[in-house]
């Protein structure tokens, strides 16, 4: 069970929920798209870029059934959840 929370920035938009990774002392981000957009979104790779947040990667949960990385994003369907 992970602790979740929200992460709001004018500038930067939002991020759906963070997760607390008490393992490696760090967060993980974690955005659902609902539709088939899957690329539209702004803060996760501000959130990555930033140093002072060490973020290594994040999660894109959406409708699509493929899984890929692409810039230390992870795509994966929504139903992967459970795995993460």
């Amino acid at each position: 069970m992970h602790n979740l929370f929200y992460y709001d920035r004018k500038s930067a938009s939002e991020v759906d929920f963070l997760i607390d990774d008490y393992d490696n002392l760090c967060i993980t981000p974690l955005g659902v798209k609902s539709g088939s957009d899957k690329n539209n979104f702004k803060a996760l790779p501000k959130l990555i870029d930033d140093v002072n947040y060490r973020i290594d990667y994040a999660y894109v949960l959406s409708n699509d059934c493929d899984v890929t990385i692409k810039d230390n994003i992870i795509y994966m369907p929504i139903y992967f959840i459970m795995f993460i």
